[in-house]
C-alpha cells in the first residue's frame, strides 16, 4: 500500500516536471523574450521535480 503511494507521488512529481518546462518553453515562444532568470528557474524547478520523482518512486522489487 505504502508502495503505491509513493508510486503515484513520483508519477505526481514527474508530471510537475514536465508541465513546468514545457509551460516554459511555450511561454518563451509565445512572449518572443527569454529572460535568463526566468529560463533559470524553471530549469531549476524541472530539475528539482525531477529527482524528487526519481527519489520517491520505489525501485522494482526482486522476488
Amino acid at each position: 500500500m505504502n508502495r503505491d503511494r509513493r508510486k503515484v507521488i513520483g508519477n505526481i512529481f514527474a508530471d510537475a516536471a514536465k508541465y513546468t518546462l514545457t509551460a516554459g518553453v511555450i511561454g518563451s515562444i509565445l512572449t518572443d523574450k527569454f529572460i535568463a532568470s526566468i529560463g533559470f528557474s524553471l530549469g531549476l524547478a524541472f530539475v528539482l521535480f525531477a529527482l524528487l520523482s526519481y527519489f520517491v518512486t520505489p525501485k522494482d522489487k526482486e522476488d
